[in-house]
């Protein structure tokens, strides 16, 4: 009987064994933060991502302000600059015979400014400088506005936005009385032939200055 008992006690024993070890590994649980640790880092990179993109915003709202500030400001300062050289108008103390003889640069300047010219300017973020060929009686000029400062050359300019047309007897008359250049221009006797894009153009002031010669 003991033997019995052994055995069966022996026969058992791994019985029992089991049970335990099945038992324990029907009460063992998953880790409970797994999910939620995955989430928290997924959280965290939306949260990055989002502070990056907020801080390259603010970077670029900053340089657009600092950029038209220090536009505003200098061309407060050479528009001044521009005003005090336009006040020596060319044809003052000549026949209008004699400025058409002498009609060059100079002329061509003064009118430019006196139609605003020297307030166009590069769009926001670009060099590309406001740049009119003006042909007077077949001569052929150009003018280039960099940072409100009107540069007048003989020629022909490449990447012109626009091409202004009149002849050497309206270029005087123009000068010799700033209200006539709208009628000029209204009439025909002058002519505005737009090249470059409406965006651009708007970019770069001319909108004002195109209103203006056909009001």
């Amino acid at each position: 009987m003991l033997f019995k008992t052994s055995r069966f006690a022996f026969a058992q024993f791994p019985y029992f064994s089991l049970r335990a070890s099945k038992s324990n590994l029907d009460g063992a649980q998953e880790p409970e933060h797994a999910p939620n640790f995955s989430l928290r880092v997924l959280d965290t990179k939306r949260g990055k991502a989002v502070i990056i993109i907020i801080l390259i915003a603010v970077v670029v709202l900053i340089l657009i302000a600092g950029y038209f500030y220090f536009n505003f400001n200098k061309k407060s300062e050479q528009t001044g600059n521009s005003n005090a050289k336009i006040l020596a108008n060319p044809v003052e103390g000549l026949t209008t015979e004699e400025a058409i003889e002498e009609f060059d640069e100079s002329f061509v300047y003064y009118l430019l400014a006196s139609i605003g010219a020297q307030e166009l300017h590069a769009p926001p973020l670009s060099s590309n400088n406001p740049k009119i060929e003006i042909i007077v009686s077949g001569d052929e000029y150009n003018a280039e506005v960099d940072n409100g400062k009107i540069k007048v050359g003989r020629g022909l300019i490449g990447g012109e936005d626009i091409i202004i047309k009149t002849t050497k007897e309206e270029g005087v008359a123009m000068l010799r009385d700033k209200n006539y250049v709208s009628t000029s221009f209204k009439d025909g006797k002058s002519s505005v032939e737009l090249i470059a894009g409406n965006i651009e153009l708007a970019a770069k002031g001319y909108l004002k200055i195109y209103n203006s010669l056909n009001s």
